[in-house]
């Protein structure tokens, strides 16, 4: 087999990120007794895309980002409520429930089995720890690096050198990253010097400047590139 090591990307690529999203968002506006005739989804969807590009480009940082994109949010809303326990509440309820990205769940077993398995997710400790714990993905991973726990994040050479350490610095060429983000996932991995599988939802164009070496659209593609 062409790698000793996968690194897995954990929103979107083994659970569903938006799934949980879609409960957390709407139990936490009821929560709070915030009501709209419009849909609020867009409008947090949005706001928190552009501080997730903030943080992938170094102008916000990870801490900042826990509670600006609910003090945007809330804003934008015109909602007077306080950002940290609105942000506390919304992030107890994301790690409430798991749902996992098309056959995830049935795959790893096997992966583990043959490869050694790495997790490499940006996201807050508060709702990535809770969600790995729930969902039991310690038993398939040798190691876990979560970019609130580090303090850096993908695509950041810093969170790479920190994952290399920890999995004893293995030759480069035998080690592909898996992910669903163009930006933190891809990106990381080529500036680092991996190959790079790009898990494509949506049948997105890769910009030229940032081809992944390979492209899934469902992860049961993947036994095709690793074995």
């Amino acid at each position: 087999m062409k790698y000793d090591w996968l690194l897995f990307d954990l929103d979107d690529t083994i659970l569903d990120f938006n799934e949980a999203l879609n409960f957390a968002f709407y139990e936490t506006l009821k929560q709070y007794g915030i009501s709209s005739k419009e849909d609020l989804m867009p409008t947090y969807k949005k706001i928190n895309r552009a501080c997730w590009d903030a943080l992938e480009k170094g102008t916000l940082s990870q801490n900042d980002l826990r509670h600006e994109r609910i003090k945007r949010f809330l804003k934008a809303i015109g909602s007077d409520h306080d950002p940290i326990a609105y942000s506390a509440d919304f992030h107890l309820s994301l790690s409430a429930n798991i749902y996992y990205v098309g056959n995830a769940e049935a795959l790893l077993p096997q992966w583990s089995k043959d490869f050694n398995l790495a997790m490499v997710t940006n996201g807050f400790k508060d709702i990535q720890r809770p969600r790995i714990e729930k969902a039991e993905l310690e038993k398939y991973f040798n190691h876990i690096t979560i970019s609130d726990e580090i303090g850096v994040s993908k695509p950041r050479k810093g969170f790479f050198d920190y994952t290399f350490e920890h999995i004893k610095h293995p030759p480069k060429e035998r080690v592909l990253i898996i992910g669903d983000s163009l930006g933190s996932d891809i990106k990381g991995g080529n500036d680092f010097g991996i190959d790079t599988c790009w898990l494509n939802h949506h049948g997105k164009e890769a910009p030229a400047a940032n081809q992944p070496t390979f492209t899934i659209t469902q992860l049961e593609e993947l036994d095709e590139i690793i074995r």
